[in-house]
């Protein structure tokens, strides 16, 4: 996806999500969150909340170098640093697609499918319906060829 394109999107889901926010508040904490994920892929997030505690997360997006990559994410939060709206979290996950770590060339187009890890920190903005996560983990591509590769992304959440 081209930069200014996803400038936009960004830009688009902030302005809807505060205006959201603003007509139709609420200080209750929602299950779903939609938005935009930058970075390893670069495209589309949500996570569902399915306690405080554990949430599944998923992202579809372009990778650096071209191809598509869908993943999938089952995550614990943890209150590690004793702050209720700043969880550390970490799990694991899936991802298939069409790109391996050095884009399309490395998979030469074909399935991708591999395993990863996630490591993150989750800030629920306090009173507002958005979070904003960093995240970085470990992934091994699993076919059509092997390989290690470490994935970092910024995630942007709105929950409606």
């Amino acid at each position: 996806m081209r930069r200014s394109a996803m400038k936009r999107i960004v830009t688009l889901v902030v302005a809807l999500a505060s205006l959201w926010s603003c007509v139709y508040g609420s200080s209750e904490r929602k299950k779903l969150g939609i938005g935009v994920v930058l970075g390893a892929p670069t495209g589309f997030s949500v996570k569902y909340w399915q306690s405080q505690r554990v949430a599944y997360q998923g992202s579809i997006g372009g990778m650096y170098k071209g191809g598509l990559m869908i993943g999938a994410d089952y995550l614990v939060h943890e209150n590690a640093l004793k702050n209720p709206d700043l969880p550390f979290y970490y799990g694991a996950g899936l991802f298939i697609g069409n790109a391996g770590f050095g884009g399309p060339e490395f998979t030469r187009g074909s399935f991708a499918l591999g395993v990863r890890g996630a490591f993150g920190l989750d800030y629920l903005v306090p009173g507002h319906p958005f979070d904003i996560s960093v995240e970085l983990g470990p992934a091994l591509l699993l076919t059509p060829v092997v390989g290690m590769g470490i994935e970092l992304s910024i995630a942007l959440r709105f929950y409606p």
